[in-house]
C-alpha cells in the first residue's frame, strides 16, 4: 500500500494545470426541429490528469442553428404546439384549451392563455430549445435564454440585412447605384436519399436587395446568374429498410362560397424502431392520392326565378316583372348581391298611333290577340306628345240577349320621353271630350224568359302558388237579370261550368305566428313565449316553405314575448352561496346566509321579516364539509450518492443522500417535509443532538450548515428528525486513492475508450441536479461483465450499472429507474452465457471381482456402466460425446483364486447290450469352474480327461413290455430294431 501511495504522489506531482485538456467534441446531435429554425449541440469532457488541478477553461458545450428553411404548408406554431400539449390537463377542475402568450420580460418561458378566458399561466419554466423568442425575429431560446440569430443563420451573430438586402452589408449599393435586384442562392433542400449518402441542392433565386424578398427571375440579369450548388448529405445509415407512406391532414371545411375542399399531404419515412421523418415526395408511391375534392352544395341557398310576365303595354315601352325567391336550409341565406333582377323594361316594337288621343293598354294577362293593332305612329307625331285620353278595351255586354250595357276604363295619359313610357294624369289635363266609358249593347232577341247565366267566379282556392276558381252559374230572368229559383230553368240549356287557374304567382313573405305557451312562473311576473317566423312558401304542401330573416317580412315583427302573472308571490326562504370550507384538509364546516324574501309583481326580491316565513322549512345555514384527506407527514428523502472529486466552495445536500466530500468544503443539508411544521425539525449527529456553534449552525430555513468541514470533527451520520420520522445522511471524506479510482472509472466513458451510452439530446433525457439545481444529462455507467458462472450448460454473468450525473467537480449516483424514466433503454444487469450443453462421460462403479465372472485360470472380469450425459441427462446414443474422445472401458480383468477349471462327470448309464452278453456304460463330461460350477469353456484342455465309457456284463433279461408303444411295434414292424426288441420284449417274441 505504501508503494501505491508513493506512485500516486509522484504521478500527481508530475502534473500541473497544463496537464488538463479537452477530449474531442462529440458529433452534432439531431436538430430539435425539421424546419423553421431548430438548434443542435455537441459536448466535450475535460480530461483531468489530477483531481487537484483546476480543470479546463472555456465552454464544454456548443450550440448552432439548423434547419432554418420555412416549413411548407400551414404548420402549427411551435410555441402553440407546446401549449396545446397541456389541453388535457385539468386546471382548477376545468379542462381548458391553451394558446401561446408572449411575455416581453421572459420570452423563453412557456406562458399560455386559456382560450376564451382571461387566465394566463406559466406552464413551463423553459420552452423547448429552438423555439422563437418572438414571432417577428429569428432569435431562438436555448436552455431558457434568448440567443441572437443573425441574418446569416448563425447563433450569436449580430449581422443584419442592409438597405441593399445584403447580410452584413454596408449599404454600398446606395452609393454605387447597384441594381435593385440580385441573384442569391436559396437554402439547401431536402437530402435526395433518406439513408446513406445523398445530395442537397441550392438553386439561384432573384431577390430584392432592399427587402430581401424573392421576386421573379426575369428581373435579375441572366448573364450574372450563378450556378446551382450541390453538396453531399447523410441522414442516417441504411441499416434497416424503411417504409414510405403518404400521411394526410384533415379535409378543409366546405362552405357555399368554396367550390373545393383541400387536405395537406406529406411523404413520411417509417423505421422499424417506430421513428419517422419527412422526406421528399419522390420516395412515396407515384400514384398520388386525392388532395382535392368537390364540395357538396345540395344544401346551399339558391335563388329561384319565375317567368317574365307580359309587357305592361300593347305599344310603346313598358315593363316586365318576375318573382325571385331564396331557397335556403338552416341559417345561411342567399347573397343579396347576386340576386337576379325582378324588373326590366320592355319594348313592343309597335308605335302608338294618336287618333282622338286614345291608346289601348293591356291590364293583367289579357290576350293581346284580342286588341286591334293600329297603324304605327309616325316619328314626327311622337315628338310633340301631349296629354290624351287612353281608352281600354270594352268589357263584355251585361246580357246575353236583348238590351244590355258594356263598360270600359278611360284615363288621361301623357308620354314622357325621359323615362320612355306613359304616365297617368287627372282628366282635366286632357283637352277635348272624354271618350265614353259605358255604352249600350244589343244582343239577339231573348226567346225564353229564364236562362242560366254566369254571374261571377268563385273565390280563388289559394292566394298564391296557383289556386282554382270556377264560374258561378245562376238561373236568372232574361228581362231584368234577377236570380230566380232553379226550377224555372228546367228546360233551359245548361251552361258549362268553367274552371281555371288563379293566383299563379309567388307567395309573398309572411309571418307564421304560433300560440302563446304557458307562463314561465306562477307569480312575480313571468314571460309567455310564442314562435314567430318569417317564411315564404315556394311550393304547395307541408313544410314547403323557407325561413327568412325578420327584416324580409312586413314590419313590425309580431310580439314574441309578453308578460304574465304580474302578481306578488308568497314569502319564501332564499339561500346565498356556501362559503369556503373552514379547513383545507380533513373535516371542517361552511356557512351561508339565509333570508326571508318575497318576490313582487315586478320580479324583484324584497327582504321581509323572518316571522313571515315558515320556520319549519328554514334551510340549513351551517353544514360539515369533508375536504381531501390531510397528507400524511413525510420526510422527502432523496436516494442519491454524492462524490466530490474537486474543490467546491459549498455543497447543498438533501437528507437521504450519501455524501463523500473533500476537506474544507462547506456543507448545507436541507430536510424537505410535507405536513410537518418547520419548527418541529431537529438535527442529530450519530444519534445525539448537535451542539451548534459558529461553524456548525442552523440557517433561517432550518438547514444544517457545516462550514469548512474537516474529517476529524464532521464525519458521521447526520439525521433529520420530526416526531417519529427520521432520515439520515452519512457524510464521509474521500482519500486521494478514492478520487483516483473514481476518476479513472469515469475517464474511460469521457475519453472514448468505451463508447458513452448517452442518449440525452433534449430536455426529456435530463434530470434536475439536486446540488446545482440545473438540468443535467444522465449517463448510464456500466462496468464490464463478470466471468460466467458456468463453463457450459448455461451460466450467468452480471455487471454493475449506475445512473449518474457526471461533472468536472463531482458525480451523483441515482437509482437506475431515473435513467429509464428519462428515456434511456433499461440496461441488462444479468445475462446468460456459455449456453452450449455440457457433455461428459458418466462412469459407474466397478463390480466386485467375483467367481461368477471368471475368464481364465485365476482371472475374472469386473464391469461398470458408461453413458453419455448432456446437461446431466443420459443420452441413448453415445455418439453425442464423440468430441470427448475414446469411450472409457466398461470391463477389466482382475485376479481371483477361485477361478479354477475342473472336469465334472455325470453318473454312469446302465449297462447297454444284449441279454447275457458283454455290454458298456457311458457318462458325460463338463468343464466348469470349481466354485460356481459354471461352464468354463475350453479352460480344461490342459487337464487330464476322465474316462467316459467302460465295459459291463449283461445278465439274464426278464421279458417285459416297458413302453407304451409296444402294442403297435408288430404292426409297424419295429421289432427289427434292438431298442424296441429290448423294451417290447413280449410283443416282439410273439411276432
Amino acid at each position: 500500500m505504501k508503494t501505491l501511495y508513493a506512485y500516486l504522489f509522484i504521478w500527481i506531482s508530475m502534473c500541473t494545470v497544463s496537464c488538463d485538456d479537452w477530449a474531442p467534441w462529440t458529433q452534432w446531435g439531431t436538430c430539435s426541429r425539421t424546419c423553421d429554425g431548430g438548434v443542435t449541440y455537441r459536448t466535450r469532457r475535460c480530461r483531468k490528469d489530477s483531481p487537484m488541478n483546476r480543470g479546463c477553461r472555456t465552454d464544454d458545450v456548443q450550440y448552432r442553428a439548423c434547419n432554418m428553411q420555412e416549413c411548407p404548408g400551414n404548420v402549427l406554431d411551435y410555441r402553440a404546439l407546446q401549449c396545446s400539449a397541456f389541453n388535457k390537463n385539468p386546471y382548477s377542475g376545468e379542462v381548458l384549451n391553451w394558446v401561446p402568450y408572449h411575455d416581453s420580460k421572459n420570452p423563453c418561458a412557456l406562458y399560455c392563455q386559456a382560450e376564451g378566458h382571461d387566465v394566463i399561466h406559466r406552464l413551463a419554466n423553459h420552452v423547448v430549445d429552438g423555439t422563437k423568442c418572438r414571432n417577428d425575429s429569428k432569435d431562438m431560446c436555448i436552455d431558457g435564454k434568448c440567443w441572437n440569430v443573425g441574418c446569416d443563420g448563425i447563433l450569436g451573430s449580430k449581422k443584419v440585412l442592409d438597405r441593399c438586402g445584403i447580410c452584413g452589408g454596408n449599404n454600398s449599393c446606395m452609393i454605387q447605384r447597384t441594381p435593385k435586384f440580385t441573384w442569391s442562392l436559396s437554402g439547401y433542400g431536402e437530402c435526395s436519399s433518406p439513408c446513406g449518402v445523398g445530395y442537397r441542392r441550392a438553386k439561384p433565386v432573384c431577390i430584392n436587395r432592399a427587402s430581401g424578398k424573392r421576386v421573379r427571375n426575369k428581373r435579375c440579369r441572366s448573364a450574372e446568374r450563378p450556378k446551382q450548388q450541390t453538396r453531399s448529405c447523410k441522414l442516417r445509415d441504411c441499416k434497416e429498410s424503411p417504409i414510405y407512406k403518404w400521411v394526410f391532414g384533415p379535409w378543409s371545411n366546405c362552405s357555399c362560397a368554396k367550390k373545393y375542399s383541400w387536405r395537406a399531404r406529406r411523404c413520411v419515412m417509417f423505421f422499424p424502431n417506430s421513428t419517422q421523418t419527412y422526406v421528399s415526395e419522390k420516395f412515396c408511391d407515384t400514384r398520388t392520392p386525392v388532395t382535392k375534392q368537390l364540395c357538396d352544395k345540395t344544401l346551399c341557398p339558391i335563388w329561384h326565378v319565375g317567368h317574365w310576365a307580359p309587357c305592361s303595354v300593347t305599344c310603346g315601352n313598358g315593363v316586365q316583372r318576375r318573382g325571385v325567391v331564396c331557397q335556403h336550409f338552416g341559417k345561411e341565406f342567399c347573397d343579396l348581391k347576386s340576386k337576379p333582377i325582378t324588373l326590366r323594361s320592355c319594348n313592343t316594337s309597335v308605335l302608338c298611333f294618336v287618333q282622338n288621343d286614345i291608346q289601348e293598354v293591356i291590364l293583367g294577362e289579357s290576350d293581346s290577340s284580342s286588341i286591334k293593332r293600329l297603324p304605327p305612329l309616325k316619328s314626327t307625331e311622337r315628338t310633340g306628345s301631349r296629354p290624351r285620353f287612353v281608352a281600354r278595351e270594352w268589357q263584355p255586354c251585361s246580357v246575353t240577349c236583348g238590351r244590355g250595357r258594356k263598360w270600359r276604363y278611360v284615363t288621361c295619359q301623357v308620354y314622357v320621353p325621359r323615362i320612355g313610357k306613359d304616365t297617368e294624369l287627372p282628366d282635366k289635363e286632357c283637352k277635348g271630350l272624354k271618350p265614353l266609358n259605358s255604352s249600350p249593347c244589343i244582343i239577339q232577341e231573348c226567346v225564353e224568359q229564364f236562362e242560366y247565366r254566369v254571374v261571377g267566379m268563385t273565390p280563388c282556392s289559394r292566394s298564391c302558388l296557383g289556386g282554382v276558381q270556377e264560374t258561378i252559374v245562376r238561373c236568372v230572368s232574361i228581362h231584368n237579370g234577377s236570380a230566380v229559383d232553379d226550377n224555372n230553368c228546367k228546360d233551359v240549356h245548361l251552361v258549362p261550368v268553367e274552371r281555371r287557374v288563379c293566383n299563379d304567382i309567388n307567395c309573398p313573405q309572411r309571418w307564421k305566428v304560433g300560440d302563446f305557451g304557458m307562463c314561465s312562473v306562477s307569480c312575480g311576473g313571468g314571460i309567455m313565449h310564442r314562435d314567430v317566423e318569417c317564411i315564404q312558401e315556394f311550393a304547395v304542401g307541408f313544410r314547403n316553405g323557407i325561413h327568412l330573416p325578420d327584416y324580409m317580412c312586413e314590419q313590425p315583427v309580431p310580439t314574441r314575448n309578453r308578460k304574465c302573472n304580474s302578481i306578488d308571490c308568497h314569502s319564501e326562504w332564499l339561500s346565498g352561496p356556501w362559503s369556503k370550507c373552514s379547513v383545507t384538509c380533513g373535516q371542517g364546516y361552511r356557512s351561508r346566509d339565509v333570508y326571508c324574501v318575497k318576490k313582487n309583481a315586478g320580479g324583484n326580491y324584497i327582504n321581509i321579516s323572518s316571522t313571515l316565513c315558515d320556520s319549519n322549512k328554514h334551510p340549513m345555514d351551517v353544514q360539515n364539509c369533508n375536504q381531501t384527506v390531510c397528507p400524511e407527514p413525510k420526510l422527502r428523502a432523496l436516494e442519491v450518492q454524492f462524490f466530490q472529486m474537486d474543490k467546491l466552495k459549498r455543497v447543498k445536500l438533501t437528507i437521504g443522500m450519501t455524501a463523500t466530500i473533500l476537506p474544507g468544503t462547506t456543507v448545507l443539508i436541507k430536510c424537505p417535509t410535507r405536513g410537518i411544521q418547520i419548527q418541529d425539525i431537529k438535527w442529530l449527529k450519530n444519534g445525539t443532538t448537535i451542539r451548534y456553534s459558529k461553524r456548525v449552525k442552523l440557517t433561517r430555513k432550518r438547514f444544517l450548515k457545516i462550514r469548512n468541514a474537516v474529517p476529524e470533527k464532521d464525519s458521521g451520520i447526520y439525521s433529520c428528525k420530526a416526531g417519529s420520522l427520521q432520515s439520515n445522511t452519512p457524510v464521509s471524506f474521500s482519500s486521494v486513492y478514492d478520487i483516483f479510482k473514481a476518476t479513472m472509472l469515469r475517464q474511460k466513458y469521457i475519453s472514448g475508450i468505451q463508447p458513452m451510452n448517452l442518449v440525452a439530446r433534449s430536455i426529456s433525457t435530463k434530470q434536475m441536479d439536486p446540488v446545482s439545481r440545473k438540468y443535467s444529462p444522465l449517463f448510464l455507467v456500466k462496468s464490464d461483465w463478470s466471468a460466467c458462472s458456468a463453463t457450459c450448460g448455461g451460466g450467468l454473468q452480471s455487471r454493475n450499472v449506475s445512473c449518474e450525473i457526471i461533472t468536472r467537480d463531482y458525480f451523483e449516483v441515482f437509482p437506475v429507474r431515473f435513467c429509464t424514466k428519462a428515456g434511456h433503454s433499461a440496461p441488462l444487469l444479468i445475462q446468460s452465457c456459455n449456453t452450449f450443453p455440457c457433455l461428459e462421460w458418466s462412469l459407474g462403479n466397478w463390480s466386485e471381482c467375483a467367481a461368477s465372472e471368471c475368464v481364465r485360470d485365476k482371472t475374472a472380469l469386473i464391469k461398470r456402466e458408461v453413458s453419455c450425459l448432456s446437461n446431466d441427462q443420459a443420452m441413448n446414443d453415445t455418439s453425442h460425446c464423440e468430441s470427448l474422445g475414446t469411450i472409457p472401458p466398461t470391463e477389466m480383468e482382475c485376479s481371483n483364486k477361485d477361478c479354477k477349471a475342473v472336469w465334472i462327470a455325470s453318473k454312469w448309464t446302465r449297462c447297454i447290450g444284449e441279454c447275457e452278453t458283454n455290454g458298456f456304460k457311458t457318462r458325460s463330461l463338463d468343464c466348469v469352474w470349481s466354485k460356481t460350477r459354471l461352464s468354463a469353456g475350453k479352460e480344461c484342455s490342459s487337464l487330464q480327461r476322465p474316462r467316459t465309457m467302460k465295459m459291463c456284463e449283461m445278465g439274464s433279461c426278464s421279458c417285459t413290455d416297458e413302453s407304451e408303444y409296444c402294442s403297435v411295434v408288430k404292426m409297424m414292424k419295429f421289432c427289427k430294431f434292438e431298442n424296441f426288441r429290448r423294451n417290447c420284449c413280449v410283443s416282439c417274441k410273439k411276432s
